[in-house]
């Protein structure tokens, strides 16, 4: 793990995924005004299958098909076998332009970057997301509905195109940020340990490690759901995205490993913010600012590591993607957002003064 370097997060947003809004000049806006210094180059929103953040992931693969009546993403054996060397041969070449994105995606990052030279600033992070080889490699499936993840051949192809993606979506960014920071979304990795599943946990945690240390970016991953946090701690990531409630046990069970990776700079993004409209409805900022410092002073007893290099090394985060929320709703959670971060940072400014 690289560490952030100079950056020091403390409680700054970070959002996952993207917004509802169609219109790429008011997502540009909203961004800007609620996440100045951790801008983000957001997802579309998901208005068929071919939006997904899935499909986005696998786009330009070869054999790519996409099922809109029984939403699936299929890809043809045939053709991925005939031209499985082209994506090989750019990846040891690094043509990151064989995975390039095209349509909505890139019209969205257009009017973002439009937006912050007009503003004439240059944030902490760009950050920017994907969806990961192991959850991809579970979700494509071939013309005899089987994983890609079944072949180690196919994995390999996986790997190589996500590593293309995120090298791409690197380049597109460059300058516009004292850092960059690729989120990755693993989604899937919980399945591993089911009986099912093609992959092993083994031989999932191989494959996305190997993906993780072949990337031009700081980087981190977005996770859900039961896995082995003694062994994700130790990946070569900077960044760790968790949900706030329902993963922080888990995390503090495992505290030596997660006391090792604050201690070598790794930050956590705390998924608090929720995007459950009820939820949003019913709770206030000074409530979740609360919940967010106990959990913080839980994490700090757990580690023996002081409570201020916890908050210092944090983002503020959502339990999950804005994109599927309707755009008023969005939009009080990013307001929610902001507002319990400006809470956290002054309760930090006036323990350190």
């Amino acid at each position: 793990m690289s560490g952030l370097g100079s950056l020091v997060p403390t409680c700054q947003p970070l959002l996952r995924g993207g917004l509802p809004h169609t219109n790429p000049g008011m997502v540009a806006q909203l961004i800007c005004q609620h996440l100045p210094q951790i801008p983000v180059w957001p997802l579309p929103p998901p208005r068929t299958l071919a939006d997904t953040p899935f499909a986005l992931a696998a786009q330009g693969l070869p054999g790519l098909q996409i099922d809109v009546e029984r939403d699936r993403l299929t890809v043809e054996q045939e053709t991925l076998e005939r031209e499985a060397n082209r994506v090989s041969l750019a990846y040891l070449r690094s043509e990151a332009q064989f995975a390039a994105l095209s349509g909505l995606a890139v019209t969205m990052l257009e009017e973002l970057l439009r937006r912050l030279n007009a503003e004439e600033r240059q944030p902490l992070v760009l950050k920017y997301e994907t969806i990961g080889p192991v959850s991809l490699s579970l979700a494509l499936t071939d013309d005899h509905e089987r994983p890609l993840a079944y072949d180690p051949a196919w994995r390999e192809v996986l790997l190589q195109f996500c590593s293309l993606r995120v090298w791409w979506h690197h380049q597109q960014v460059q300058g516009y940020a004292s850092h960059r920071l690729a989120m990755i979304e693993e989604p899937f990795l919980d399945a591993l340990s089911t009986p099912l599943c093609p992959l092993t946990w083994e031989e999932g945690l191989d494959l996305l490690s190997r993906f993780l240390a072949d990337l031009p970016a700081r980087c981190g991953l977005f996770l859900g759901g039961h896995v082995r946090w003694s062994e994700l701690l130790r990946l070569p990531v900077d960044v760790i995205g968790f949900h706030g409630v329902e993963q922080i046990d888990p995390l503090l069970h495992n505290a030596a490993e997660l006391a090792e990776f604050l201690t070598d700079g790794g930050c956590l993004a705390w998924g608090i913010i929720p995007t459950e409209p009820r939820l949003l409805s019913s709770i206030q900022a000074a409530e979740l600012c609360d919940q967010v410092r106990q959990a913080m002073q839980r994490v700090a007893a757990a580690t023996g590591l002081p409570v201020t290099l916890v908050q210092q090394q944090s983002f503020l985060s959502f339990t999950g993607s804005l994109s599927y929320m309707n755009p008023d709703h969005a939009e009080q959670a990013l307001h929610l957002c902001t507002k319990t971060a400006q809470l956290l940072q002054q309760h930090l400014h006036s323990s350190n003064t």
